[in-house]
């Protein structure tokens, strides 16, 4: 089969970000194609990629992000052209999803959208951006018209038959993540990483966050948080690795917050170096107000680490509540401090969650099977 893909993952263009494996599961997705041609939306200065023998990456660069939709149709009509494609891929139910419904429309081809966030009646969501209120009635048409509906947990594929959307239309295939590389770690690495943020007269635990430093992901709560934590169990450093549009306010605010010698924020940290965080970690946090799956929630259950999250639909689905780890209701202070501050005080409590929590995401999230579900998924979309 022939796939198109229409993305915004600029990591597929080389552009680098903390933990990104976009171009690995891409060349993996290659594996089950004869071609693969993926457009991602970019302003101009990128150069396309070949990934693999059969797996191209195709810029928009466009000279304005008003254009990205008008250059992405220009582009898939010349692949199609060449070579064919038999399904359209997007990533999201917004602008992607509307260049493949115009695709569709174009060249009769099949269409999947992918729904990798939980928009969908979440008032959260709709309040971090004043036009996601414009998004999300274009997210309800591009679904309703797509031959297929891909989500990443039960929990969104529930909101979407609640609004009208057929239930055998939805898939749920969570995002392929390699456990693999999280199982072990690089002991001398995690040895030095521990003498420079944990130094033995200083700090005993460590408190880890990864992700996207953004409005969604609740650090600005979560820092309110950790001034409590510190009150009771001052001996503990909050590790942030992860960049975004936030990373200032997030700074000053930890200095106003009088933490910010407790606090680090590391940045980028490459994929393989990144499970020597994991395993430095004493706990995972993952405070957001929406959250679809939680791709770091299985890298940290991986390495053996407990987590302690807000109670998002992707959250519940990776989290066994008080055996894996902690759900908390969203921006409940109370309950966050509390949960943290037990596993802080029990290690035996951390070792045995995060031991359960590691046979849980090897049992049911293996990237293996994942790739191979979506690769039948499309295989089935185009016969259908």
């Amino acid at each position: 089969m022939k796939v198109l893909i229409i993305s915004l993952d600029k990591t597929l263009l080389g552009e680098k970000v903390s933990g990104g494996d976009a171009v690995e599961r891409h060349r993996e997705y290659g594996k089950f194609c004869d071609e693969l041609n993926i457009i991602v939306f970019c302003l101009g200065g990128y150069e396309k990629q070949e990934l693999s023998q059969n797996v191209f990456v195709w810029p928009t660069n466009s000279k304005s992000k008003l254009r990205y939709a008008k250059d992405a149709i220009k582009i898939a009509k010349q692949i199609y052209q060449d070579v064919g494609f038999d399904l359209i891929v997007c990533q999201d139910p917004f602008l992607t999803g509307w260049v493949g419904l115009k695709l569709k429309s174009k060249l009769d081809v099949k269409l999947l959208v992918h729904f990798h966030g939980d928009f969908w009646l979440n008032k959260k969501w709709l309040k971090e951006k004043w036009y996601n209120h414009f998004l999300l009635p274009l997210s309800k048409l591009v679904a309703k018209k797509a031959d297929c509906v891909r989500v990443v947990s039960h929990g969104i594929k529930n909101k979407l038959i609640r609004n009208g959307i057929k239930k055998n239309k939805i898939q749920v295939i969570p995002t392929p993540v390699d456990l693999n590389k999280f199982l072990t770690c690089d002991a001398a690495r995690v040895y030095e990483l521990k003498k420079k943020y944990a130094p033995r007269e200083a700090v005993d635990k460590i408190i880890l966050f990864v992700g996207r430093l953004e409005k969604e992901k609740n650090l600005s709560w979560f820092l309110k948080v950790f001034k409590a934590v510190k009150q009771e169990y001052n001996n503990v450093r909050l590790l942030i690795i992860g960049e975004g549009s936030l990373k200032k306010k997030l700074q000053v605010a930890s200095h106003k917050l009088q933490v910010a010698r407790s606090v680090e924020f590391i940045g980028r940290v490459g994929h393989s170096d990144l499970t020597n965080y994991y395993h430095l970690a004493d706990i995972v946090v993952l405070p957001s107000t929406s959250e679809s799956f939680g791709k770091v929630l299985a890298e940290a259950a991986a390495a053996g680490r407990p987590c302690v999250a807000t109670a998002t639909t992707g959250a519940k689905e990776i989290i066994q509540d008080k055996k894996t780890g902690f759900l908390v209701p969203i921006n409940n202070q109370k309950q966050m401090i509390e949960k943290i501050i037990k596993l802080l005080k029990d290690e035996k409590l951390v070792q045995q969650m995060g031991e359960k929590a590691r046979e849980h995401v090897k049992k049911d999230f293996s990237s293996a099977e994942l790739y191979k579900k979506i690769a039948n998924l499309w295989q089935d979309v185009i016969r259908n």
